[in-house]
């Protein structure tokens, strides 16, 4: 994205922004900081589509939004570093007309708590749907409230039943669609089926991840995700689907789902509307078949040809290795030994040795020798900064669907690996 790579870049580093920044405490936000992260923005009413850029300045007691700025609009020469050098100001204001709370007064309650029980509990929830109808703070506030407060479904299930009748409220549905992308949370999935197939390819997006964050396990949502999965023409939709089908499928030990996605991995009508699939096959973990499926794979792509060793599959030669490292065996870690370490031995080319590293970690992590993770992610990256001469196709794997979730209790597999920057 252009306008945060230039404040990230340029603006950030101004020696005028980073002496004025002494006097805040500063923390960057991005797609793959930490759950702990975005709890606090939870805890602040701010949840649903997340808007990037954006700058939000809060009280020192961690407890009010002072002043929040959604977009950028000011480039990154010296109008960008003054206007945020005037919100600086104006945050600093705002903060110095707060008023102290008394000591030993009472001290406020977390953001968006609800009553415990009875009519006044009752009330709070109706108050909070009302909000939905509001301003877009109101509306994301209520929506984050309901969800962090939901118990036995008293509050997500008023969002359930408001589903079907949002059908020309797109933005409303989206974010109610997109709030109910709760682990665990089962009532919210099949409903969520529903709209797999509408006409707004953002929906069906959103719809997809939501119900790869549920992760059910009922043969009603797999069956609806496997059928779409198959339908969907749009190749980004369709690899979040598969993503999802990973998830539910591996969870309801589903062979269906793992035949599915091997197929569509070896068959995509590009190499990006393989990724999807190959991340989603990384859910089955100890599944034998998945494990040999994907070494299949990886030989029927082989090594990279010529020097420079860029071009068709680059990307989804590592990806399919990063899916082996989460779901391989011993018999997995000689796979690789003999089928892709050993034949590259004779090999010269600048990217020969690095490929190998990366081959080595990921044999090491499919024989248990101690966590090899970072480093085959890092391997991944790499790979991606490196294809993205010949494709850019990496950069819609993370796309608004899928950025800004609360993933304290679910973390989808493969949002750390391919990133959440567009550069177009």
């Amino acid at each position: 994205e252009p306008a945060a790579k230039g404040l990230r870049e340029i603006v950030y580093l101004d020696d005028r922004i980073v002496k004025r920044s002494r006097d805040f405490v500063c923390v960057m936000l991005t797609p793959t900081s930490s759950s702990t992260d975005y709890a606090e923005l939870t805890a602040l009413g701010i949840g649903g589509k997340i808007i990037s850029p954006q700058h939000i300045f809060v009280s020192s007691a961690g407890d009010k939004v002072l002043l929040r700025k959604e977009y950028w609009s000011h480039g990154s020469g010296d109008k960008a570093v003054e206007k945020l050098l005037s919100m600086m100001d104006e945050a600093e204001k705002r903060a110095a007309a707060e008023p102290e709370t008394p000591e030993g007064g009472p001290e406020a309650g977390p953001v968006g708590d609800a009553p415990a029980d009875g009519e006044a509990r009752a009330a709070w929830i109706a108050s909070q749907m009302a909000d939905l109808e509001k301003s877009e703070a109101d509306r994301d506030r209520a929506l984050a409230a309901l969800v962090k407060n939901d118990r036995d479904g008293d509050c997500t299930g008023p969002l359930i039943e408001l589903l079907p009748k949002l059908k020309k409220k797109t933005d409303l549905l989206w974010c109610v669609i997109y709030a109910l992308g709760v682990n665990g949370l089962e009532a919210a999935a099949e409903p969520l089926t529903d709209f797999l197939g509408h006409k707004d390819v953002r929906i069906r997006a959103c719809a997809a991840v939501s119900l790869e964050y549920i992760g059910s396990g009922e043969k009603k949502v797999l069956s609806a995700l496997m059928k779409a999965a198959g339908k969907q023409k749009d190749e980004s939709v369709a690899n979040h689907i598969c993503r999802a089908v990973g998830r539910c499928g591996a969870k309801a030990k589903e062979g269906k789902a793992r035949s599915l996605l091997l197929k569509m991995a070896a068959a995509g009508r590009s190499e990006y509307g393989t990724y999807g699939p190959i991340i989603g096959l990384a859910y089955f973990e100890g599944d034998e078949k998945a494990m040999r499926g994907v070494e299949k794979l990886l030989k029927a792509i082989g090594l990279p040809g010529g020097r420079r060793g860029g071009g068709q599959n680059t990307i989804k030669r590592v990806l399919l290795a990063w899916t082996l490292a989460h779901i391989g065996d011993d018999k997995s870690a000689r796979f690789v030994h003999a089928e892709l370490i050993d034949k590259m031995k004779n090999m010269q080319a600048f990217w020969v040795r690095p490929l190998q590293t990366y081959y080595e970690n990921v044999a090491k992590q499919c024989n248990g020798e101690g966590d090899q993770m970072g480093e085959i992610v890092g391997g991944v990256q790499r790979t991606v900064g490196f294809a993205k001469r010949w494709t850019n196709e990496e950069r819609v794997l993370m796309d608004d669907a899928r950025t800004g979730r609360d993933n304290s209790k679910f973390t989808p597999k493969g949002d750390n690996i391919l990133g959440g920057a567009r550069d177009d």
